[in-house]
């Protein structure tokens, strides 16, 4: 019997096996953060470049110091939508963290974004990420996941639509911003 993963934002616990994401987070901080979808109970789903039908997917891999980066503004967004929906917030453990299937839509457009991206752009798309709605942001997911939504699927159609929208098209923190007058 597989172990259940422990931590999480917003699983349901009296659900048996719901669609969900797992981010799994070495102890070390060094290795590669993967975020894989979990079909659970619904699964198995079928899979046209594998040709067979599949319960899990592997999502994304990001760098380790990439993580680090968004992990905390994932937490808070997340943590918000929870307590509005008077749900127990979460937080990012070592191992692997269970993400409702909603949440992991959302989180994987963002890695997404910053995966192949130069470090000092991921501020900058955070930001543009943060001011997307949640149905955007799941509208985007859909479009990448139809054909290029694996891991190794990062240079390709929506996927590199999401990596320069978000980097590319938004503006820089206020911090690194300058103004009109800064530039006579």
């Amino acid at each position: 019997m597989a172990i259940r993963p422990q931590g999480g934002f917003g699983v349901p616990d009296d659900q048996i096996d719901p669609q969900h994401f797992v981010v799994t987070i070495s102890a070390t901080g060094r290795e590669v953060v993967t975020v894989v979808e979990d079909y659970g109970i619904s699964g198995p789903k079928y899979d046209g470049q594998e040709n067979a039908n599949v319960d899990r997917v592997l999502r994304s891999r990001i760098d380790p110091r990439r993580w680090r980066l968004v992990a905390s503004p994932l937490r808070s967004a997340f943590n918000e939508r929870l307590k509005s929906r008077k749900y127990k917030p979460g937080r990012w453990q070592t191992g692997e963290n269970r993400v409702h299937r909603l949440l992991g839509r959302e989180m994987c457009v963002l890695l997404w974004a910053i995966e192949q991206c130069d470090e000092d752009k991921i501020p900058a798309a955070i930001i543009a990420w943060t001011g997307l709605r949640p149905e955007e942001r799941w509208w985007l997911f859909a479009m990448a996941a139809h054909n290029s939504g694996k891991a190794d699927d990062h240079d390709r159609g929506w996927r590199k639509a999401i990596r320069f929208g978000l980097t590319e098209g938004a503006t820089p923190p206020d911090a690194q911003r300058s103004t009109l007058l800064d530039r006579l």
